[in-house]
């Protein structure tokens, strides 16, 4: 039995482990301890599953994982999907709302591993080239025939990304939305993802430490954006990276370094302290 046997770690990726494009070495080295004291390593993250390659290259025996910000679970060893959720096809109808409106905004839906731009901007051009994704230029006719896991709203202009809240707000529809991002080239990039409805990190992850077995007490998680305040909230014991937004930081449990010097790792030493102590007290002999 390991340190971390019976224990699972729900990691989000941009912003946490991996800040444009790089995964310090140091975070590589503790995630491999994590795994070989019995832990399950698992990504939770707003990447759908062709866009996870980057951390794959990096990091093996991942363990299932939260993509598409919950709407899959993943089973990357095995290519298997374990849970799935689509969103509603009458709200497919915000896409086109917000396409025919003419605004500068990238529009990508997400269906398992496959990515339809219904609108290409430079926004889609360098997330889909900082993901590594795989995308087909479409109408939005053409996607709507596929069923989507999220849809992916991209922005340079912040005036745009208020305009677009405010449109998606009377439109009346059920599906989830959040506000992500990414540091792309030294810079934030700012997107509003569309989802299932009553889909989350959160959720997804609960859901995986079931199928995990994963007992009360055993479940970590560490995120750095909106997307991650559930799941933050949620777990037994939760961290933030230091530049996390202070509204976020206020729920975590330990503020970590940044994410260029290995806010994971932080982490990861901070859990070992823990479980050392919980360790070393249950294998007290006390005096008779």
């Amino acid at each position: 039995m390991g340190l971390f046997s019976d224990c699972l770690f729900g990691c989000d990726i941009d912003g946490t482990l991996l800040a444009n494009g790089v995964i310090n070495p140091h975070n590589i080295e503790k995630i491999e301890y994590f795994i070989s004291e019995g832990g399950h390593f698992s990504l939770s993250t707003g990447r759908t599953v062709g866009a996870v390659s980057p951390v794959l290259e990096r990091i093996k025996n991942i363990s299932p994982s939260v993509v598409a910000n919950g709407c899959m679970i993943y089973d990357f060893q095995n290519k298997k999907v374990l849970d799935e959720l689509f969103i509603a096809k009458a709200d497919y109808r915000v896409a086109k709302a917000v396409l025919d409106t003419g605004l500068p905004v990238g529009i990508e839906a997400h269906s398992g591993e496959e990515i339809f731009t219904i609108n290409e901007t430079e926004e889609t051009r360098l997330h889909q080239e900082y993901e590594r994704l795989k995308s087909r230029n479409v109408s939005f006719e053409e996607a709507a025939e596929y069923r989507w896991n999220k849809v992916v709203y991209l922005f340079d202009d912040l005036d745009v990304l208020e305009r677009v809240k405010k449109l998606i707000s009377t439109l009346g529809v059920g599906s989830a939305f959040s506000d992500t991002s990414a540091a792309i080239a030294g810079k934030k990039r700012n997107y509003y993802e569309q989802f299932p409805a009553g889909v989350s990190k959160a959720k997804a992850l609960l859901k995986l430490a079931g199928l995990l077995n994963i007992k009360k007490g055993g479940i970590f998680a560490m995120g750095d954006y909106y997307n991650d305040l559930e799941m933050i909230k949620c777990a037994d014991i939760s961290a933030v990276p230091k530049d996390t937004p202070d509204d976020i930081k206020a729920f975590a449990d330990y503020r970590a370094c940044s994410c260029e010097d290995g806010a994971v790792a932080d982490f990861i030493d901070y859990l070992t302290e823990i479980k050392s102590d919980t360790v070393s007290y249950t294998h007290l002999t006390l005096p008779t």
